[in-house]
């Protein structure tokens, strides 16, 4: 099976004086009627408004810009303005969106991006380059691109039920959102202050946005979104001293970075099928321990996620524990493939 590593989407932050946050307002204003417009859906504590400019999409790039309301005990001057940049570096580099392509900074890629990018810059009336924008969001992805649907729509289903870290907590749709009942089926998503792990059937996601073309083949993304800050952690100043190093280290890191978040799931471990999972329960000795391996086997089996599986098992966190120890010594996940599925087993980690 084909797979593949990159770098999806990517985020900078620069904070602007007064004077430069109004000489791009006016020039962003001026391009193209409605390009720019304020996001009513965005409160913030501190008086903060946003605006949301679309000009440039087509070049894979959409500018925010914040500006702090002035209070009666604050000057002008004081007010913190800033923008940010959700960039699409595929897009800028190639001046086409291309929904399944991703960046893999291959050649000269990353002067290009560092050029383009500059230019924008000055195009947009801001004095500065690419290197001076603050780098605080990086997307890494895996895509997978196995021979059926059938591989995609198993390995969302066993990919829901792995014990996931505890600071993390389940991310869904929400009602706001049309045909969230039908996304969350389609897509698995845990974050916490820093990171966002999300598991997506890309193929589904195309269909959605009515850009599913006909030789489109099945694609599941497992994508890790930090912080620019957690990226930095651990790379030495020089590196830290560079965007272009940041993304280059990200990018030869990024089969790294997805195995250890892989590995906190389990997903080292393949997952077989539900009767071939039994079989192999009734080779261990201890007749206790193979009962609890059973009925969790059972409830995940019936259950949507992890957690409710070990709840409606009431098994203790000790019986849990020597369980999965012991899943490990048979070298498969309690998590089973259905036996109708037409798969015999399925791994992430290749």
């Amino acid at each position: 099976m084909d797979f593949r590593y990159g770098i999806h989407t990517i985020e900078l932050f620069h904070r602007l004086s007064k004077k430069s946050f109004n000489k791009v307002f006016q020039h962003l204003k001026s391009m193209n009627s409605g390009s720019l417009y304020p996001d009513t859906t965005y409160h913030s504590d501190k008086g903060i408004e946003k605006y949301i400019c679309t000009s440039y999409c087509g070049q894979g790039v959409v500018l925010y810009l914040f500006k702090q309301k002035r209070s009666r005990n604050k000057t002008s001057k004081n007010i913190a303005c800033s923008i940010r940049f959700r960039l699409n570096p595929h897009t800028l580099l190639h001046g086409k969106y291309s929904p399944k392509k991703v960046f893999t900074a291959k050649g000269n890629q990353l002067k290009s991006l560092d050029n383009r990018m500059t230019g924008l810059l000055r195009e947009i009336g801001l004095d500065c380059d690419f290197e001076q924008l603050t780098l605080s969001r990086i997307d890494c992805c895996l895509d997978f691109f196995p021979e059926s649907q059938k591989w995609v729509d198993e390995a969302l289903r066993v990919i829901r039920r792995s014990p996931y870290m505890k600071q993390y907590k389940l991310c869904t749709f929400g009602k706001e959102f049309p045909n969230h009942k039908e996304k969350d089926a389609h897509s698995w998503r845990i974050c916490c202050k820093t990171t966002t792990l999300t598991v997506y059937d890309k193929t589904f996601q195309l269909m959605e946005e009515d850009l599913l073309e006909n030789y489109d083949a099945p694609m599941l993304r497992f994508e890790v979104s930090r912080s620019g800050a957690k990226f930095k952690r651990g790379l030495s100043d020089e590196v830290k001293g560079s965007n272009k190093e940041i993304l280059k280290t990200v990018i030869n890191e990024s089969e790294k970075i997805i195995h250890s978040y892989m590995k906190k799931l389990h997903a080292d471990l393949p997952f077989v099928r539900y009767s071939d999972c039994i079989m192999r329960i009734e080779t261990v000795k201890h007749s206790a321990t193979r009962k609890n391996m059973q009925l969790l086997v059972e409830k995940l089996s019936d259950c949507k996620s992890y957690a409710q599986a070990v709840k409606n098992s009431e098994l203790s966190e000790n019986k849990l524990r020597t369980a999965r120890k012991q899943f490990e010594k048979l070298g498969v996940q309690p998590a089973t493939l259905r036996d109708t599925a037409g798969i015999d087993e399925l791994k992430f980690v290749l």
